[in-house]
């Protein structure tokens, strides 16, 4: 069987092809040329950011690159026709090479006695015909040239108000969908009633799927368990080495559980008892003493006086400069720059991006440096976290997507992912890698400069100390970011303490 020509081009042409366009266009780059046969090869129109630069190389309208197309058809057409300039290796690793040289031999052996002068000219034959319908072919491949051959071509379905750009709520339309094809009438037109049918497929499939248990005395299990019982014999039966010494390859293996540790704490009191006890004379009276009451030769006076201490303390409250962090420990490394703005009510705002001296945001800060990840980071110093009323991030603006840490803990992310890495798609093409979504031309495309209200604590996660802010910008073309984290400090507290003593005058008195 021939290769086809999509094939050929990815197998053994690819190369040729990417030469044969460039010769067409020399203004085209190596890269750009590889874009163009890419999709030509798959069958659709590239993207707009790269229309826009191979039109611009080509010195065509961006609106006229699809009439541009069949010619690139034909281009790679004539180019996948001639033989390969080297041929496919054979080594391994090329298994797709290797697939076409078998099926070359195999199909040598069985041509064996057969006339090959017919063969070449019925060939011959078959390949005029192909390219005497070639172009008329191609002149029908074109917008619109399929809109009466397929049913409800270039119309858009009503669901796709449910994408929302990948990030739509896919549950209830599903449910809605899956109850009216249950109950909905078969559609008389059989291209329409394909649709439920594919949905009543799917949702009644585990009701009327053969049910079965398994158990632990099933074959099945018993043979797995027997397997793993009689490893050695099973393994030589697939002529694997096994048994034991040297050249065995099942092992024994000692895992040691390192130590576990644990501080458990008690406390010990000792319990005070109430204890009481008399202070003062005791009189004894007997018989023979001479006891007269009327008359006072010592006598006990109990008075009562003040001493104490007096506490007087000023200050308090919050609002106080410079909110918590150290004005003159603000520092930047990496793009962009910080500065402390006072916000009135005796707030203070951390203002840093892509911003002036006096906190403005400078447009498209970086510019003409296609598919970039820019970082920065902030440092700050805070005496005392615990005189910090509120710190929180209430303000950013992005172009294209930015995602913002703190001492290493994410805090904000435009993509929803936990992280803004560079990565390579096919033909070299760049992407943006935020740890969820995979690998995406997408966060390229933020557009224009984008403002977002906020409201996040960052309390929890300051150091008394050095504190770090890391930020990370994705930049399709040009861009720009900036944050604003605002701060109340508590005011300090002075106290000054004075003693009272009103007790002298008894003091000197009992002396």
């Amino acid at each position: 069987m021939k290769p086809t020509i999509r094939e050929r081009v990815l197998h053994t042409h690819w190369k040729a092809c990417v030469e044969a366009i460039r010769d067409r266009f020399p203004a085209l780059s190596p890269r750009l040329a590889a874009i163009v046969l890419g999709y030509a090869v798959d069958g659709r129109l590239p993207p707009a950011w790269d229309t826009e630069e191979i039109a611009r190389k080509i010195g065509i309208p961006p609106g006229n690159f699809s009439e541009l197309m069949p010619e690139i058809h034909r281009i790679v057409e004539k180019a996948a026709e001639k033989p390969p300039v080297n041929l496919p290796s054979t080594k391994a690793g090329s298994s797709g090479h290797r697939r076409w040289a078998l099926a070359l031999a195999l199909v040598t052996l069985s041509l064996t006695g057969v006339v090959l002068a017919d063969q070449n000219g019925a060939f011959q034959e078959g390949k005029s015909l192909g390219g005497s319908v070639n172009p008329s072919a191609f002149s029908g491949i074109k917008n619109g040239s399929a809109a009466d051959k397929i049913p409800a071509y270039g119309t858009n379905p009503p669901e796709t108000q449910f994408f929302q750009g990948g990030r739509g709520n896919l549950s209830g339309p599903g449910v809605a969908k899956i109850q009216n094809c249950a109950t909905a009438a078969p559609d008389s037109d059989p291209i329409k009633r394909q649709e439920c049918e594919a949905v009543n497929f799917m949702a009644r499939n585990p009701q009327i799927r053969p049910q079965f248990n398994i158990t632990k005395n099933d074959p099945m299990i018993l043979a797995a368990k027997h397997a793993r019982d009689n490893a050695e014999e099973f393994f030589k039966s697939l002529g694997i080495n096994g048994g034991t010494g040297s050249g065995s390859q099942c092992t024994t293996r000692v895992e040691t559980t390192p130590a576990q540790y644990s501080t458990e704490t008690c406390s010990s009191f000792k319990e005070v008892n109430e204890q009481q006890c008399t202070m003062g004379r005791l009189v004894n009276i007997d018989t023979d003493s001479n006891f007269q009451c009327d008359q006072t030769i010592n006598a006990y006076e109990t008075l009562k006086c003040r001493r104490g201490t007096n506490v007087t303390c000023t200050g308090g409250g919050t609002g106080c400069a410079p909110s918590g962090i150290k004005m003159d420990s603000v520092s930047v490394s990496g793009f962009g720059t910080a500065v402390m703005i006072p916000a009135g009510g005796g707030y203070w705002d951390l203002t840093f991006g892509t911003i002036t001296s006096s906190g403005d945001r400078i447009e498209n800060y970086f510019k003409g440096n296609k598919y970039e990840i820019y970082e920065s980071n902030i440092n700050f110093t805070v005496v005392d976290k615990n005189s910090i009323a509120e710190m929180k991030l209430f303000y950013v603006e992005y172009d294209d997507h930015v995602a913002l840490w703190i001492n290493g803990n994410l805090v904000y992310s435009t993509t929803g992912g936990y992280k803004l890495d560079k990565c390579t798609l096919e033909f070299g093409l760049h992407g943006v890698d935020d740890g969820v979504h995979g690998c995406s031309r997408n966060y390229w495309e933020g557009g224009g400069n984008k403002y977002s209200p906020i409201s996040i604590n960052l309390q929890p996660y300051l150091y008394n100390g050095n504190n770090n802010i890391k930020i990370r910008l994705a930049v399709g073309k040009n861009g720009e970011t900036m944050f604003k984290l605002r701060t109340l400090a508590y005011c300090p507290v002075t106290c000054s303490v004075s003693t009272r003593n009103d007790c002298a005058a008894l003091e000197e008195r009992a002396r």
